[in-house]
């Protein structure tokens, strides 16, 4: 049932669109939400109960509704989105939003910003709990950002996550089915927004309590913790599209690409000592083999055990009080270990400048092209005990006639499972794979079983399951975990397309790093 109320008229303005309208009836189930919103965030500690009546008035203002004095009683939710998408069901019903995925972004986060403290009053809260413990101050605030909904968990738990057995260990892979693609209306709205260079990308500090646009994301409740290390101001945030557990990004103040240096090394270190339990990482600092934005000076860190961390050694050289080791991985890997931080530092940096020169014609290994370096690492540094360890995963990015998109890329033959770039998440073995599985492989498994026809959009994995067909007997009971094992086994043949020292040439990998340590 709707409730009457008063006709009016108002013009909702925003940054990014001014909407005349005219509201008749307001739905009782819009209320309702509120009020399950607000015993949310209540139970959760974002707000106290002394802020009810305040928190009421700001939403029901923001909503242009009309408080009758009615206490609605609240529904028991799990996650903000579902009061959410109540309230932002009924404001399409209104026409106030226009029904596209982006708009109903937007709104929410203005929703949602209304229970937000202030970015000082977040830094100052974390900074006291730091005193108590690292882990103390980023569980509040891992948790805090949940409650806001700038950590969107209900889409993240749509994420379809699986394991493999391999020769290098286990081996994770996940199909990201989190972030939303754009629909029709987002599309042609964003085509229609005016761009802008403010913000001058998604990690710049100003994103801060950015209200965003149809071309970029709404910031409105992100909220972040400032860093100082050695080379200056940084700030601590976490993913809204976490990918494992409190998935951070560190980036910088300034606005400047992604380096890769002795202070890299350093700075990952020193992160894993200011936060508890966490590991850091840094993407390569060039395209093709570095992450998406090479922009911003950025690194990548989390409360997980990235399967690399378990990856074993392969053969071990001492140098004073650092531990060398080549790492059974897909990818060429090394391993540099020590309770002396700086130690450990030099001797990484010595082999990193090594490779920067290093040219192998036979491997097809090319250190400069017209002048330009096309050698870098991807580093990834963590703590136990007293203990530092940082990864160092050789990268080349050169390409050739025969191989545009890189020789050490994805070969055309993994296309059909993952064709983008291999971060340094991936390549420490967690797979993002594009939410176009999902479908695709539901025909797989069809195909598999009953031999029906594969779509046009699925016929890039024809040669995929011939060679399937001729290896196993499938059954009903059996083909999930063969399809996963055999997606596994694609995603870590790409990783090995990505390795610069293959297994048959490594006594080939274990001459550059003793020549680079002299």
């Amino acid at each position: 049932m709707f409730k009457e109320v008063t006709f009016f008229k108002f013009v909702f303005i925003t940054n990014y669109f001014i909407i005349e309208l005219t509201i008749n009836d307001v739905g009782e189930k819009m209320k309702q939400a509120i009020e399950s919103l607000i015993q949310y965030e209540i139970n959760r500690g974002i707000i106290l109960k002394r802020d009810y009546h305040y928190i009421k008035n700001q939403l029901y203002h923001l909503l242009n509704l009309t408080n009758d004095g009615i206490i609605y009683e609240p529904n028991k939710i799990t996650y903000p989105q579902e009061a959410l998408d109540i309230i932002l069901d009924n404001l399409e019903q209104l026409g106030i939003l226009d029904g596209s995925q982006t708009q109903r972004d937007l709104f929410d986060a203005k929703i949602m910003n209304v229970f937000a403290k202030k970015p000082s009053d977040v830094e100052s809260e974390f900074w006291s709990l730091y005193k108590e413990s690292s882990f103390k101050a980023t569980t509040w605030y891992y948790e805090y950002m949940k409650s806001l909904n700038y950590i969107r968990f209900d889409r993240i738990l749509k994420n379809k996550h699986f394991s493999v057995d391999s020769k290098y260990g286990i081996i994770e892979l996940t199909i990201n089915l989190s972030k939303p693609e754009k629909d029709p209306k987002s599309i042609a709205l964003a085509l229609r927004q005016e761009s802008t260079a403010y913000p001058k990308c998604v990690l710049c500090i100003e994103n801060e309590g950015f209200s965003g646009n149809f071309t970029r994301d709404s910031r409105d409740q992100h909220r972040v913790i400032e860093v100082e290390l050695n080379d200056g101001k940084w700030y601590f945030q976490y993913s809204p599209y976490i990918y494992y557990d409190e998935h951070a990004i560190v980036f910088t103040e300034e606005h400047k690409p992604m380096k890769t240096d002795k202070q890299t090394f350093m700075n990952l270190l020193m992160l894993t000592d200011i936060f508890e339990g966490y590991f850091f990482g840094s993407n390569a600092d060039m395209p093709i083999v570095g992450g998406s934005i090479l922009s911003h000076s950025h690194y990548q860190g989390g409360k997980y055990t990235l399967p690399i961390e378990n990856a074993t050694t392969l053969k071990t050289f001492k140098f004073n009080d650092v531990a060398v080791s080549i790492l059974n991985w897909p990818m060429a890997s090394l391993r540099f270990e020590s309770k002396n931080k700086e130690a450990l530092v030099n001797y990484a940096y010595q082999v990193f400048d090594c490779w920067k020169m290093y040219e192998n014609k036979a491997l097809d290994i090319v250190a400069y092209t017209d002048g330009v370096s096309n050698h870098t690492v991807t580093p990834i540094a963590r703590k136990h005990g007293d203990t530092y360890f940082l990864d160092m995963i050789l990268r080349d990015n050169h390409t050739t006639d025969a191989c545009p998109l890189g020789v050490y890329h994805l070969k055309e033959d993994v296309w059909h499972v993952k064709k983008e770039n291999i971060g340094l998440i991936e390549a420490s073995g967690l797979a993002i794979l594009p939410g176009r599985l999902i479908n695709e492989l539901k025909e797989v498994k069809q195909y598999l079983l009953n031999a029906t026809p594969l779509s046009e959009a699925a016929m890039k994995h024809q040669d995929f399951v011939e060679k399937l067909r001729s290896m196993y007997q499938f059954t009903s009971e059996n083909i999930q975990q063969i399809l996963n094992q055999e997606v596994g086994n694609v995603f870590i043949k790409g990783l090995i397309d990505c390795s610069v020292f293959k297994e048959s040439n490594y006594d080939v990998f274990e001459d550059f790093i003793l020549n680079a340590l002299r």
